[in-house]
């Protein structure tokens, strides 16, 4: 897949990018919760102003379907970026308050393109969209991927066409309509399949080389049975991919199935294993347990990775 890195555009002094960053992050209180996504951008955004170049930062919060809500305004980000980046910058405001972004209007892919002479996408999480941001501005400007982008697209390419074996995949979670094109995915191409959360409640999980719990707790987390029963496949493992805690983990009554498994996969990770995580929900459990650090890889996508995995790219890759 042949994209253009942002290291082989011409970014001069004064060279003002468009840079499409993930900027979705848990806000409270106009407190960052959590910074993951607005890390993985910081390469890329550092890079264009060792250039000499201004980064012109857009991105969205959440889905105020084209109202201003002070709730989700990028400028409660302002403190991290000015914290975070060496030179000069623009940050714009929430993309989805102009309900063109999501409809990908031209009038308004032209406003955004106007305002600098490259473009860059350092949001993989968006990619699956058809936005303005993601898809108009692309038949402007010259385009390339963010540093960030690059690493995640090669990385779920490695799972897809060249996995050490055993390939292993653990799919949790609550959302059906996601996951289950995944699940039939790797039922096909992996070694073995284990599906926990709500998802192993479904009766349509009796796929050949899927392996539902044996046991729960309340049906909100899967049971120690089940955990002695999938230790050896995931330490035998040399390629795991993790989309979807496997419990309720939020609730320290049902996050032992959740830590359990992480813990098995960070053991599985020091033997050689290659294993990415992704997901809003698994970043957020993995950084609860410790274990962020300990997986090879760990992907800014939920939705997007997940389609990714089943088709192989992404509309926002396409037009790169």
């Amino acid at each position: 897949m042949l994209m253009k890195c942002v290291d082989q555009a011409s970014i001069n002094v004064g060279t003002r990018v468009l840079v499409r960053c993930d900027l979705d992050v848990p806000v409270k209180n106009s407190r960052i919760v959590e910074t993951f996504r607005l890390d993985s951008s910081l390469k890329t955004l550092n890079y264009i102003s060792s250039r000499g170049g201004t980064p012109i930062i857009a991105g969205h919060l959440d889905r105020p379907g084209g109202k201003y809500s002070a709730d989700l305004s990028t400028a409660q980000l302002k403190n991290y970026f000015d914290t975070n980046l060496k030179g000069q910058y623009e940050l714009l405001e929430n993309l989805r308050f102009d309900v063109r972004e999501e409809e990908n209007d031209p009038a308004y892919s032209k406003e955004l393109a106007q305002k600098a002479e490259v473009y860059v996408n350092e949001s993989f999480a968006t990619c699956h969209r058809k936005s303005a941001s993601i898809i108009g501005v692309t038949k402007l400007l010259p385009s390339y991927a963010g540093f960030q982008l690059v690493k995640e697209v090669e990385s779920l390419k490695k799972i897809l066409t060249s996995p050490a074996r055993p390939l292993l995949a653990i799919i949790g979670g609550a959302k059906i309509e996601s996951k289950k094109p995944v699940i039939e995915k790797f039922a096909q191409i992996a070694d073995g399949v284990l599906v926990g959360g709500r998802l192993a409640l479904e009766e349509f999980m009796t796929i050949d080389k899927v392996h539902c719990p044996v046991d729960y707790v309340d049906n909100k987390d899967i049971g120690p049975k089940t955990l002695v029963g999938w230790e050896q496949m995931i330490l035998n493992a040399r390629t795991i991919v993790w989309a979807g805690p496997v419990g309720l983990f939020e609730d320290d009554r049902y996050s032992m199935g959740t830590r359990k498994v992480g813990e098995m996969v960070a053991a599985a990770v020091e033997l050689g294993c290659f294993a990415l995580a992704g997901g809003g929900d698994t970043v957020t459990a993995l950084n609860k347990f410790g274990l962020f650090g300990k997986f090879s890889f760990v992907s800014t996508g939920g939705s997007a990775m997940l389609d990714f995995l089943v088709s192989g790219t992404l509309p926002g890759i396409e037009v790169l």
